[in-house]
């Protein structure tokens, strides 16, 4: 049953495609079943797919191609060769009187393998570049210079006089997703000098946006060099951008020029230089809770499942490279931002390349959330506790603080029941109590048909407001009738008796 529901799924015209030039021409020719009235659909048709427009009739090479397979591909089989290789005539079989499927039945562990195989890759979407470490070089502008032989005074804004020039500024923005957009040498304009009449204007102000939870750092020179006599420069913080709308002054613009008082005084000046500073930008993303799991053990599948976050999702290792934030909104206006983090391997915390570059995003989480891939078969190759340890253990070298935060463990992959994702579970839960001495949440999902996923989102929540009341249903009241109506369903003398009303009511119905 289930390869016939594939093969008409994927050839909607009774499986004809499936013979090609080579079985039409092994089978004689024909004469085609009476109980065939339906032309064949073409594939790219436009219309109702019968054809080109000959109002369901068949032309005359479809009719040959019909002869010339022969009762619909059977070739020299009757119905009775037929019937007697499909099982006998209880068979189940398909309209046209012909099996659905060869073979024996599919047991429950073929279909549910048949079904996780199926799909193994999302819709092709293409990762964005990413870009979370930067170097750059920022230059104010000069302030501009007053006209030559020009004298400044102070009723008149004259030649005497030069604009500012522009300074450089670093805004916080939540339209703004990563560095890689953001110039590596940046430089605002000169004020303008003094010329004829008129006075030279101010330069306009350079403003960069960048992500929210930007760290900035000047590279400030140490005073040595190294052996080829390079010059060795040393970060040193200066600010961090972790609300929208934030702003810092990295550079600081020229002063404009004045001209002198008279010629004699000789007490004018030029314009002052602008600033020029080395930066060092690093991007730690702001999130609540951050997954951290080897590579393919369904991160992304599961964000893209509690999210609107999507991105590509492949059967192969590493298909992430880069991080992803998706926010869940609760109906109390209550968010919580996750972030898919590519996979880790052992000893990330010392690996400059990759694994420091990854659990750097940990740093503002307020809980982590170790996602791990339970479905592991009878005999398994790695034990899902030492992964669980290694993943914990290695965000904690990277930066101790996460050792003081709650975390969770989620266990992927569990609708793969002939890999017995179940059993490996509940393994883990009691074993995690028994190593850590504490109640480790553990809760079991499937990104791909949705099961779990509530659980998951209230022990994240749960992690991060702990002391907030856990969410219910609310308990619908019951209805409350001080009278009963005038028109009863039933014998009247099964009514309650109504009290008398009382004497105030009667006089003021009186009145």
């Amino acid at each position: 049953m289930l390869r016939a529901s594939l093969a008409s799924a994927a050839f909607p015209c009774g499986g004809r495609r499936a013979l090609g030039a080579r079985s039409r021409a092994a089978l004689p020719p024909t004469e085609a079943p009476p109980d065939v009235g339906v032309p064949a659909r073409r594939f790219g048709s436009s219309g109702s797919g019968s054809g080109s427009g000959n109002g369901g009739r068949r032309d005359s090479g479809e009719q040959a191609v019909l002869s010339e397979w022969g009762a619909w591909g059977m070739g020299e089989n009757t119905a009775a060769q037929a019937q007697e290789a499909a099982g006998g005539p209880e068979h189940t079989r398909g309209a046209r009187g012909f099996p659905l499927h060869a073979g024996p039945e599919p047991t429950a562990r073929e279909v549910v393998e048949a079904l996780n195989i199926a799909d193994v890759e999302s819709y092709p979407r293409f990762q964005k570049p990413f870009s979370d470490r930067l170097r750059i070089d920022v230059k104010a502008g000069n302030g501009g210079n007053p006209a030559p032989m020009a004298v400044r005074s102070p009723s008149i804004k004259g030649p005497g006089y030069a604009g500012n020039g522009g300074s450089v500024f670093l805004k916080a923005s939540r339209q703004i997703e990563s560095f890689i957009d953001i110039k590596q040498s940046i430089r605002a304009q000169d004020g303008e000098d003094g010329h004829g009449t008129h006075r030279g204007k101010h330069s306009d102000d350079l403003c960069v946006q960048v992500p929210v939870g930007t760290i900035v750092r000047e590279r400030v020179y140490s005073g040595y060099r190294t052996v080829e006599g390079r010059r060795i420069f040393l970060p040193q913080f200066r600010y961090q951008l972790i609300r929208h709308d934030d702003t810092f002054l990295v550079a600081q613009g020229g002063t404009g020029g004045l001209g002198p008082h008279s010629f004699k005084k000789g007490d004018g000046r030029r314009g002052t230089p602008g600033e020029r500073k080395r930066l060092e930008l690093e991007l730690r993303l702001l999130n609540d809770c951050a997954f951290v799991g080897l590579p393919n053990a369904g991160k992304t599948a599961l964000l893209a499942a509690l999210s609107r976050a999507h991105t590509r999702i492949g059967p192969e290792e590493f298909s992430t490279t880069r991080p992803h934030v998706g926010t869940i909104l609760f109906r109390d206006r209550l968010e919580i931002r996750l972030c898919d983090l590519p996979g880790l391997k052992p000893g990330a915390h010392a690996d400059k390349l990759m694994g420091r570059r990854i659990l750097r995003h940990t740093y503002r989480s307020r809980a982590l959330a170790l996602i791990v891939d339970v479905a592991r078969g009878e005999r398994p190759e790695t034990d899902v506790l030492e992964e669980v340890k290694m993943l914990h253990e290695e965000a904690c070298l990277f930066d101790p603080l996460n050792r003081e935060k709650p975390w969770m463990v989620v266990g992927t992959k569990c609708d793969a029941l002939h890999k017995d994702p179940l059993f490996h579970l509940d393994s883990l839960h009691f074993r995690l109590r028994a190593h850590y001495g504490v109640e480790v949440p553990v809760v079991g999902c499937s990104a791909r048909f949705g099961l779990g996923l509530t659980r998951v989102v209230q022990t994240i929540r749960r992690l991060i407001y702990p002391d907030q009341p856990d969410v219910v249903n609310r308990v619908p009241a019951q209805p409350y009738v001080a009278r009963p109506p005038g028109v009863l369903h039933g014998p009247l003398q099964d009514a309650p008796a109504l009290p008398p009303p009382p004497l105030d009511t009667l006089r003021l119905a009186a009145r």
